[in-house]
């Protein structure tokens, strides 16, 4: 079965397709940013050392030019902190943030999140404190990103987390590996999710909304968006990005989508 089957290279997107565009979404690790995020959490949680990847100022500068276009959003599995600060240079109105796998959208300069019972934090908890105890033992174990409706250990892939979460909370929760360590949260939710709702809040369709992304917890966001993975070996969508190791799939997008509103202006 070819790697590329049912994927089209996105020089074949037609000119009618990209003239529909109102948004495009971007994943953040290994998308727009290199991938490696170092952290260390001792056990008790009082101290924590986080270190990650920012935009570089040439990507910023061609944002700034692409947000004339298009309105940009950012989806991540990170904290709506982290990605207020990463794009804080083209921050305004007409940026778009979701956080925490979708469950935190910022649209309008207003916070738009889903609403839990008591159990579902109740089992994040009972899984923190779980994992917390295995850090004592267990060095491939770094600590927790702070989240408010996810929950993000920093580890080796170790099938200790997957099936402590399975133990925990049934079918309940997912737990996906995001080469750093796992986001656990509630199937329910996805990027995906957030997209089919952003699209909803602004009036268009979802396939107006590019998306791109490179792992696991982007599947749901290309399939219901304009997907573009650049990471066709591990998720598929109807198109994709060729590139080569140092090159980040998103920034090539970009330098695609301004040749296209270039030539579109002449």
């Amino acid at each position: 079965m070819l790697l590329y089957e049912n994927m089209k290279n996105l020089n074949q997107i037609t000119k009618e397709e990209l003239a529909a565009l109102k948004v495009v979404t971007f994943d953040i690790d290994g998308v727009i940013i290199p991938t490696g995020t170092e952290l260390k959490e001792n056990q008790d949680g009082t101290e924590l050392y986080m270190k990650s990847h920012q935009l570089s100022l040439p990507f910023i500068e061609k944002l700034k030019k692409l947000k004339k276009y298009l309105k940009l959003g950012f989806s991540s599995g990170r904290n709506i902190l982290y990605l207020k600060s990463l794009v804080n240079q083209i921050f305004d109105n007409q940026v778009i943030l979701q956080a925490e796998n979708g469950n935190i959208t910022w649209l309008d300069n207003k916070i738009i999140h889903p609403s839990y019972p008591d159990e579902y934090f109740g089992q994040l908890r009972d899984i923190k404190e779980k994992i917390k105890e295995m850090m004592a033992k267990n060095k491939k174990i770094r600590g927790f990103e702070p989240k408010m409706f996810i929950l993000t250990v920093h580890c080796d892939q170790i099938e200790e987390i997957p099936n402590l979460v399975k133990e925990v909370a049934g079918d309940n929760l997912y737990c996906l590996w995001t080469n750093e360590g796992y986001d656990i949260g509630n199937k329910e939710m996805s990027k995906g999710k957030a997209i089919a709702n952003l699209a909803e809040q602004l009036s268009i369709k979802p396939k107006q909304i590019m998306t791109t992304g490179n792992n696991y917890n982007d599947k749901e966001m290309l399939e219901i968006g304009k997907g573009v993975t650049v990471n066709p070996e591990r998720v598929k969508a109807e198109y994709f990005i060729e590139h080569k190791p140092e090159e980040l799939g998103g920034q090539l997008l970009t330098d695609f989508l301004l040749e296209y509103y270039g030539k579109e202006r002449e």
